[in-house]
């Protein structure tokens, strides 16, 4: 079987045992957290990738360690991959069963930069009024970017709206050109 294959089966799996027992948003946080340390700790992710560690004895220490942070599933999935690609898996299975999460709660990704640091009233009032124009919730996450004047630009999953000034100057430029 292909990786690609595993990856979706794995995902699949997962996604559909984790929503017949309502544990959707806790098996969520559990893969973001498991790799976010495989990708940050290299002892963590020689653990994972580990052939030597029993299947039974690789979840029963995931899980120890993990405490009230992880989610058994999450535990018996990482059992079950190991090798060099251990890591590549566990990111790609991540990913899908994020996609399929994210549709299933009826949630948007949306990225923006903004030119200076916002608030978090500014950042809370611009998630509510995205959710109630977008008819969805947003996962909002902002990025500052120096090279910007001053507006926003967003992301939308892969739409891309510029309300920046320097959008705006090069708008009335090209007007003005017409002219």
């Amino acid at each position: 079987m292909t990786r690609k294959q595993t990856v979706k089966r794995l995902a699949t799996a997962l996604y559909s045992v984790s929503e017949q027992h309502a544990v959707l948003d806790s098996v969520h946080r559990s893969l973001k957290l498991v790799n976010k340390w495989v990708k940050t700790e290299p002892e963590f992710r020689a653990f994972v990738q580990s052939k030597r560690i029993k299947s039974e004895d690789k979840t029963s220490i995931l899980n120890t360690i993990m405490g009230e942070n992880g989610h058994a599933l999450v535990g018996e999935l990482i059992s079950h991959i190991k090798g060099n690609q251990a890591p590549a898996i566990l990111k790609d299975v991540t990913d899908l069963f994020t996609r399929k999460y994210k549709a299933g709660k009826n949630i948007v990704s949306v990225k923006g930069f903004v030119a200076n640091v916002i608030s978090e009233d500014e950042k809370s009032s611009l998630k509510s009024s995205l959710d109630q124009i977008l008819g969805k919730e947003t996962d909002l996450s902002i990025e500052v970017d120096a090279s910007l004047i001053g507006g926003i630009r967003l992301r939308i999953e892969n739409t891309f709206l510029d309300a920046t000034v320097q959008n705006q100057l090069l708008s009335l430029r090209n007007e003005l050109i017409q002219l």
